[in-house]
């Protein structure tokens, strides 16, 4: 049972848990250890002495201990190994310790049969291990058998099948995150004696695969760890400059590896003469691959951070995200050549196109490289990138003698980035682009100049005069003496076959031309083969037929065309269409997805045309009615004789009216073609038009309105849905004008509004139960809001207040479009404005409330390096600043909306970052400084002894303002204090352009701290002047800013823009609000309760987490519709766990539900 996602049945009168449990003990300690078989006859002890081989197979073990299905291992001592394995450059990275063992599906494991398809289940537990890895000693199985890894239930890698086959019967799986693991084979029961598998090695992890770059010693030196690149940092963000946008493709070629389970070090992907595609990888020769441990290589495309993380800042040191699932397994020997530290391998496999790798070009000329860059994976962290600005030096390995002849590229030292252990073997490019050679060693570190030195490629050409030490006979094996070799992208084209039409013709036959396009040029001819299937038109009689017909885009071109024979006729008969089919022969990288096409065929004969439809329309006063009229056999005018007035119909036969009045109406329209024509009548009953109408709510919610003027409908185009909007009524100085609603809680409710009025005066503002949220005043468009219901019945409500002086714009509030979350699909959780920093990569999702898996964003380039994907995420990085409008538009459980949204791109202003406290959180804002003088950073004024944030150079009648963006709920808490003329300038603090506090005259240090509700907030300091003189420093100061509860626990999670309560960026079924609530993390498998069933009854407790300030609540269901409150505690807010049961229980319902939420308490 998982809250929402999950449930648990208990189904009958009784619970019978049968529990078959097969544990081996083994403890490791200094003197000799043993392994246990536990079964149902007395336990026998094998002494360790003889080897720390865990033989499983021994035939001196009975029947009985055959049949375990789960090993578990000693408590593993990760510190002391990674104590003992500390990364060095010129060594392989050891990140894990190997333990052979021999276990077999014949002889451990259990089986079971069912429906004719048998399934195998053995466990593996390793307490202590980071991560695991297991090496197959034999790997065959049988055409439809398949290979489950699972960690938790949750399926972490691919499976394998019999694809994963390779001559030398051995498979290595990838490194998972876990200390046990769940294997599950699966295969038709006749195929079971064909299997032949056999675990060899269990790998415990030590090491995390991507830990914290530089957190260990290089050389016994401490590098700072700091000063690394990420490879998707774009050239403002890597302090690099453009270019580092000359290696995009070089980036995508690299490569981190396992070796033997047990080691790694760094590779690329490399090209070869012909441009055949194949496989081969190069790396260094100390990296220890022979071609007796080929096999366990398992190579990781893709490893990279998600986003940019700042050089020289603490989370560049720290963990990244980068996915481990994109990988190849198993390798053989093809080069190895030790004076020039270089190894070659060729993949068993060839790369999956979907990873979308790059084939390195390489130079083989010796010419020195005018400049280097090397992509690595420092201690196999996450890819990080450094340049070199500087001419190399041809020397020996480890020498900084120059030397013509020398077997090595001497980097004298890095002017960006640096290389850790782990880096190994990653390659080194030259001004072109080009691989000129391998990572063999070096001191080069954060925080030092020293050097690192690369095996050359030109050196590992003619190697050792063999093929088997040399690079010359597999990556030119034509023997054509290319000096350089360009790179080869194994990414996928996309296919687009677009639907066309052609008339039909009275007579022989016609072409219907079709062209398929490809997005890319490729390196290799593409064959396709296209089929035709009929749908309203027929093969043989509308057109002629195709089966499998070939059609081929040659290499480097974009496109090809084919024709389709149409068959003409005299038969008055309906457009029709066929569909066009293509698929793939051979192996060119395409991706078919939009491989398929209508043909369609115009029809040119007719008939007189008949209107069948519709009799009736019902409609809305205000809203907007679009009716298509029916009409049979082809008609090809369409006209209104008779219709109220502003009704229009278009030349597809499509209805428009904005109805004003409430009435019954008759409009007589008129279809035609070239054999004649036909008239019919349709009527249209429109209906009056409510409040609830006018703001589009989506049903079972009554609304009220009333002050000096009720709010009333008014009729607008500007409406955001519909035609219409709900409009204050006109108010004399000192009345208000209001509209409410209640609202049963939990919920989140959405709505638009807008104002217009005297700014700083008169208000259009949002209150719960009489308590103020929000309010806007001056000349306001469209902006959307969402704020939190609590649990309970509540009063919602919206008043356009006046005070007692002048008038300002046109004096009216307006509301529109109200949504429930849990009555409305798609519900937005955030306003559609998204405020992000010029030249910095955005990473934005724009949160829904059911998740956006079942949602479908209408995909666009926004311009100015932004893109929006149909996942509804913003990325790219904003070259300008400056404010991007669009239509954003969602579809989601077959109801679509379309809302304005807007882009703002922000100038960066990194003065509110001396405000932080000083060795704190950097929470990385963003920031803006608005109105006449400045904010600067000063250390004279401090609360924390190191920095502050001031005002400065405002003059009389002058404001400065300094603002940033934060998300709730939360708590905010500053430091600040003013220096100035008493009772007349002031510090201001304000939350979304809504005075909270403010300070005057020479005041202390002050501290405050405040809520923050639901939802984005702009918190702004500003220190104002009147136009009188100034007095002592004529400043304010910020200090010591802080953030807790939810807004400071997602700012330091690494989400960078995604910080929507509900968003899943783990995947792990929980959204971010549950995670924190619940002690949980953003990133990584967070457990679900389990419930336990206690007389009859469900009960469930989670762990909370104390002060979050937020709501649990439970609902109990015995059919998954009607749900009923629980009976709940009523929690203190420093409580540790939440419980509940469900009263009812199995007395009174074979099946009980339990679910539970979290919500904002405002």
């Amino acid at each position: 049972m998982t809250m929402e996602r999950r449930s648990v049945i208990w189904v009958g009168a009784t619970l019978l848990l049968v529990v078959a449990v097969f544990v081996f003990l083994f403890q490791e300690k200094k003197g000799p250890a043993s392994v246990v078989f536990e079964g149902a006859s007395k336990p026998k002890r094998l002494s360790s002495e003889r080897s720390m081989q865990l033989d499983l197979a021994q035939k001196a073990e009975s029947s009985r201990s055959r049949s375990g299905s789960m090993l578990k291992l000693p408590n593993f001592d990760s510190d002391k190994h990674l104590r003992e394995n500390p990364p060095r450059k010129g060594h392989p990275l050891r990140f894990a310790k190997r333990l052979p063992v021999s276990i077999n599906p014949r002889e451990y494991g259990e089986w079971s049969t069912r429906d004719g398809r048998a399934q195998w289940n053995f466990r593996i537990e390793a307490p202590g291990a980071l991560n695991l890895n297991l090496g197959f000693s034999r790997f065959f199985l049988p055409e439809n058998a398949r290979l489950e890894l699972r960690v938790g239930g949750q399926l972490l890698v691919r499976p394998f099948t019999a694809r994963d086959n390779e001559s030398h019967g051995e498979l290595w799986t990838p490194v998972v995150a876990a200390s046990d693991i769940d294997l599950q084979l699966e295969l038709p029961d006749d195929e079971r004696g064909e299997v032949k598998l056999e675990i060899g090695s269990i790998n415990r992890g030590f090491r995390a695969l991507s830990f914290a770059a530089g957190a260990w010693k290089i050389g016994n030196e401490a590098p700072d760890g700091d000063c690394h690149i990420d490879v998707v940092c774009s050239a403002a963000e890597s302090g690099v400059g453009p270019a580092i946008d000359q290696y995009r493709d070089q980036i995508r070629a690299a490569g981190a590896y396992t070796l033997n389970g047990e080691d790694t070090c760094s590779g690329s992907a490399v090209n070869n003469a012909r441009g055949d595609r194949r496989p081969y990888f190069i790396t260094a020769d100390h990296c220890g691959v022979t071609s007796s441990n080929a096999p366990s290589m398992v190579v990781y495309w893709n490893h990279e951070n998600s986003s940019c993380r700042t050089p020289g800042s603490i989370q560049n040191g720290g963990d990244g995200n980068g996915p481990l699932s994109d990988f190849n397994s198993g390798a053989i020997l093809r080069a190895s050549y030790t004076a020039a530290d270089m190894t070659l391998v060729e993949l068993d496999d060839p790369i999956d196109p979907e990873h979308d790798v790059y084939l390195a070009g390489w130079s083989r000329t010796g010419e020195i490289p005018e400049m280097a860059v090397g992509i690595h994976f420092p201690a196999t962290s996450e890819k990080r990138i450094s340049f070199d600005f500087d001419a190399l030096r041809s020397t020996r390995d480890y020498s900084s003698v120059s030397s013509p002849d020398g077997t090595h590229w001497m980097v004298i030292d890095w002017d960006h980035g640096t290389t850790e252990g782990g880096s190994s073997g990653s390659p080194i490019y030259d001004q072109n682009g080009l691989m000129v050679g391998q990572l063999s060693g070096g001191d080069a570190a954060c925080g030092n100049d020293d050097a690192d030195w690369y095996g050359k490629f030109s050196e590992g050409w003619e190697g050792g005069g063999s093929s088997g030490s040399r690079l010359r006979d597999w990556l030119d094996p034509d023997g054509t003496g290319a000096l350089t070799v360009d790179g080869l992208s194994l990414g996928e084209a996309e296919v687009v076959l677009s639907d066309v039409e052609v008339a039909e013709g009275d007579s022989g036959t016609r072409n219907l031309q079709f062209t398929i396009s490809l997005s890319q040029p490729l390196e290799e001819r593409a064959t396709f083969l296209y089929s035709t299937e009929s749908d309203t038109a027929v093969a043989g009689s509308d057109y002629v037929q195709a089966s499998d017909v070939a059609v081929s885009i040659p290499a480097g071109r974009l496109n090809a065309t084919f024709s389709v024979s149409i068959n003409g006729d005299t038969e008055a008969e309906e457009n029709e269409r066929f569909r066009v089919v293509l698929s793939s022969q051979g192996d060119a990288p395409v991706n078919l997805s939009g491989g398929q096409a209508w043909g369609i065929i115009r029809n040119d004969d007719f008939i007189v045309p008949v209107l069948e439809g519709p009799s009736l329309v019902r409609g809305t006063v205000g809203e907007d009615v679009n009716i298509a009229v029916v009409v049979m056999n082809t008609p090809t005018e369409f006209a209104l004789t008779q219709a109220p007035s502003g009704m229009q119909i278009d030349g597809q036969g499509l209805i428009s009216w904005l109805p004003s009045v409430a009435g019954d109406y008759v409009a007589r329209v008129r279809v035609a073609n070239e054999a004649g024509s036909d008239t019919g009548v349709v009527r249209f009953l429109i209906t009056p038009n409510t409040l609830a109408q006018a703001v589009d709510s989506p049903g079972g919610l009554l609304f009220r309105s009333g002050g000096s003027a009720p709010f009333l409908i008014e009729a607008s185009g500007d409406s955001l849905a519909g035609n219409n909007r709900a409009q204050s009524g006109g108010v004399e100085d000192g009345e208000e004008s209001w509209l409410e609603v209640a609202v049963d809680g939990p919920d989140y409710l959405g709505f638009w509004w807008k104002v217009s009025s005297e700014e700083g005066y008169d208000f259009l503002s949002l209150s719960v139960d009489g308590e103020l949220r929000r309010s806007l005043s001056g000349d306001r468009d469209w902006e959307y809001r969402v704020i939190a219901i609590p649990p309970g019945s509540h009063t919602v409500r919206w008043s356009y207040s006046k005070d007692g002086s002048s008038l300002g714009g046109a004096d009216r509030g307006w509301i529109d479009y109200l949504q429930l979350a849990s009555r409305s699909m798609p519900f937005l959780m955030d306003p559609p404005h998204v405020r992000v920093r010029s030249e910095r990569p955005v990473d934005y999702q724009y949160p829904l409330y059911s998740g956006s898996g079942n949602a479908t964003f209408s995909p666009m380039r926004l311009g100015g390096g932004l893109l929006l994907n149909e996942r509804g995420e913003l990325t790219g990085t904003p070259v300008s600043t400056g404010v991007v409008n669009f239509d954003l538009t969602i579809v989601q459980g077959g109801q679509e909306m379309t809302i304005p949204a807007t882009i703002e791109v922000m100038p960066d202003s990194p003065v509110g970052a001396a405000a932080y406290v000083a060795d704190g959180p950097d929470w990385g804002l963003a920031w803006e400084t608005s109105g006449s003088g400045e904010w600067i950073s000063q250390e004279d004024q401090t609360a924390d002894g190191q920095s502050a944030a001031a005002a400065s150079g405002v003059g009389d009648s002058e404001r400065a303002a300094l603002s940033t963006w934060v998300f709730g709920p939360g708590e905010v808490s500053f430091s600040w204090r003013a220096s100035s003329e008493r009772d007349y300038d002031f510090l201001v603090f304000e939350v979304n352009e809504r005075q909270v506090a403010s300070l005057s005259g020479n005041s202390r240090w002050q501290e405050y701290t405040g809520e923050l509700p639901y939802g984005w907030h702009k918190l702004t300091w500003a220190y104002e002047k009147d136009e009188t003189e100034s007095r002592r420093r004529d400043t304010g100061y910020l200090d010591n800013l802080s953030f807790s509860k939810y807004t400071g626990w997602v700012l330091q999670s690494e989400l960078g823009q995604r910080t929507g309560v509900t968003l899943d960026p783990d995947g792990d079924g929980q959204g971010l609000l549950r995670e924190y609530a619940t002690g949980g993390t953003p990133w990584g498998l967070d457990l679900m309760p389990v419930p336990s069933l206690e007389g009859g009854s469900l009960r469930l407790q989670i762990d909370k987490r104390p002060g979050s300030g937020l709501h649990f609540d439970a609902e109990v269901s015995g059919n998954l519709k009607d749900w009923n409150r629980s009976e709940r505690s009523i929690l203190r807010d420093d409580e540790e766990a939440f419980y509940v049961r469900d009263r009812v229980g199995l007395r009174e319902s074979s099946s009980r539900f339990l679910r539970m939420t979290v919500h904002p308490l405002k």
